[in-house]
C-alpha cells in the first residue's frame, strides 16, 4: 500500500521521516516522501493510499481531508507540534479537534498528558495510540551515531561555543507582522499579544547576547526559528566577531556539540533535556505567563536577570537533571517507548491486509513526475515565498542518501531499502525483497 509523507521543515522533519520511511518500507509499504506541493499532487491523482498528516489546521485541513477521502485515502495523524502549548491548552485543543478525530483512521499522541487534555474530542479511543514522537526517539544516545560527523564539523568550526536558539516566529517573521496576523489569527486568538510578547523577548535576548559576547571567550552561535528573519539578527550582530548567526541543519548536532543551550521558551530545550543536557532559559522579568510555552521552562534552569545567567556561564556552572523532571517529560513525550518501532507496528497491524493494493503510482502520475524531473534540470524550483524556501533548505538527494547509508550501517535489517528520486522534492522508499 502507498503511504504519502509530506515534509515542510527540513531541519526538524528530515531525519526522523527518512528513518520512518525505512521502517515502513521494510514492512512492504511503498513510501512517497516529498514537499507539500508534490504530496498534494499525488493525493489528487491517486487512489487507495495512506496520508501521514502533520497536524490539523482549521480550514486548510478540512479541504485536504475531502480530497483524500474522495480518492479512498486513509488519514493517519502524527502531529509535528503535539506537546508544547500555552498554559490554557488552546493550541492542542485546536490541533486535536473533533474534526481531526472524525476524519483520521489512526491518531498518534505524544504523551498521556495530551490525551487527558483532548480526550473529550475523541469519538473512538481504539483509534488513538500514545506512542511518543520519532523525532525525540532519535535524541537518545543510541542514535548519536547519526550526528557524529556533523558534531565534529561544528566543533572544528567553532571550538567551544554557546548555542542560543530563538523561537520568535511571530515577532520576527521573515514575511512580516501582517502575514503573521493573517496566517495565524484563526489558530491563535491572542495573536497580536503574541507578536508583542515576541518583540519583548527579542529585545531582552539581544541585550543578553551582546553582553555575553563581551564577557565570554567562547563563540556564540545564534540559531533562529525557521520562520524568523535572519537578516534582522545579522544587522544587529554583524560587527561582533564572536557572534555567528546561522540556520543550518538539524538543531540536534548543534545541541550535542555546544557547551550550553540557551533559549527563551523554545521546544529545542526539550530536545536538549532528552539528549542528556540541561538547558538554560532567559526571559524578560515581567513576561506574560499566558504567552509563553511552559514545558521548555520546566526542563530548564530559568533566568530573567542578564547578569545572573552570564555569571552562571562564566563560572562554568552546570544545571543537573533530576528524576522528577524526567518523569514529567515522559508523561508528555513517552520517552520510555520507541515510537519508530511502535508506530510502524501499529500501521502494519492495521493495514497489513491492504498491502495487496498496488504500491505503484497511477500511470498519469508517473508520466507527470518524469516530465517534472526533466524540467527541473533546466528550471529552478519555485516557492510560494521566502519562508517556504527557507524551510525546505537542505532537502536534497545527497542528504537523504547520506542518512540512509548511516541508518543501514547500524540497522542491518534495513539494508534492502531502495530510494528513488522522482523529482527535486519527491522520493520513493521501497524494499523489493519483502513479499506482500
Amino acid at each position: 500500500m502507498k503511504i504519502f509523507i509530506p515534509i515542510e521543515t527540513t531541519h526538524r522533519e528530515l531525519l526522523y521521516k527518512v528513518f520512518l520511511c525505512h521502517h515502513l518500507a521494510n514492512k512492504g509499504f511503498s513510501c512517497y516522501f516529498g514537499s507539500k506541493y508534490n504530496i498534494s499532487y499525488l493525493i489528487e491523482n491517486n487512489k487507495n493510499f495512506i496520508y501521514l498528516d502533520k497536524g490539523y489546521h482549521l480550514g486548510y485541513s478540512d479541504e485536504l481531508y475531502k480530497k483524500i477521502k474522495k480518492n479512498n485515502g486513509l488519514i493517519i495523524s502524527l502531529d509535528e507540534e503535539g506537546a508544547v502549548d500555552f498554559s490554557d491548552g488552546s493550541t492542542l485543543r485546536g490541533r486535536y479537534s473533533e474534526h481531526l478525530f472524525k476524519n483520521s483512521s489512526i491518531t498518534f499522541m505524544w504523551g498521556k498528558e495530551q490525551l487527558k487534555l483532548i480526550k473529550e474530542n475523541i469519538f473512538d479511543l481504539d483509534k488513538v495510540f500514545v506512542t511518543g514522537h520519532p523525532r525525540f526517539e532519535l535524541l537518545k544516545s543510541t542514535y548519536h551515531y547519526l550526528y557524529n560527523d556533523e558534531i565534529n564539523n561544528i566543533k572544528n568550526r567553532f571550538g567551544k561555543f554557546i548555542l542560543i536558539n530563538t523561537n520568535m516566529g511571530f515577532g520576527n517573521n521573515i514575511l512580516g507582522d501582517d502575514f503573521v496576523v493573517e496566517n495565524y489569527k484563526n489558530r491563535f486568538k491572542q495573536i497580536n499579544k503574541l507578536i508583542s510578547s515576541d518583540k519583548s523577548k527579542l529585545e531582552h535576548i539581544n541585550k543578553f547576547i551582546i553582553n555575553l559576547s563581551k564577557k565570554s571567550t567562547m563563540n556564540i552561535v545564534l540559531r533562529p526559528h525557521p520562520e524568523e528573519n535572519l537578516s534582522y539578527y545579522n544587522k544587529i550582530f554583524e560587527k561582533i566577531e564572536n557572534i555567528h548567526v546561522l540556520y543550518e541543519g538539524s538543531a540536534v548536532p548543534w545541541i550535542l556539540a555546544s557547551e550550553y543551550l540557551i533559549h527563551p521558551d523554545c521546544t529545542t530545550a526539550v530536545e536538549c533535556f532528552i539528549s542528556g543536557k540541561m538547558p538554560l532559559s532567559i526571559l524578560p522579568k515581567n513576561y506574560d505567563n499566558e504567552l509563553v510555552t511552559h514545558l521548555p521552562l520546566k526542563v530548564s534552569k530559568c533566568f530573567s536577570s542578564i547578569e545572573e545567567i552570564i555569571d552562571f556561564i562564566i563560572k562554568g556552572s552546570k544545571a543537573k537533571i533530576d528524576k522528577e523532571t524526567i518523569q514529567l517529560i515522559n508523561e508528555y513525550f513517552s520517552i520510555k517507548t520507541n515510537p519508530l518501532i511502535r508506530i510502524t507496528e501499529i500501521i502494519n497491524n492495521c493495514y497489513n491486509q491492504n498491502k495487496t493494493i498496488s504500491n505503484s503510482l497511477s500511470f498519469a502520475s508517473q508520466i507527470n513526475l518524469k516530465l517534472k524531473k526533466i524540467k527541473s534540470l533546466f528550471i529552478s524550483p519555485r516557492f510560494s515565498n521566502d519562508l517556504s524556501r527557507q524551510k525546505l533548505s537542505g532537502f536534497d538527494s545527497k542528504k537523504i542518501k547520506m542518512l540512509s547509508e548511516k541508518i543501514k550501517i547500524e540497522n542491518n535489517y534495513l539494508k534492502n531499502i531502495e530510494i528513488n528520486k522522482l523529482n527535486e522534492y519527491l522520493y520513493s522508499f521501497n524494499d523489493y525483497s519483502v513479499k506482500n
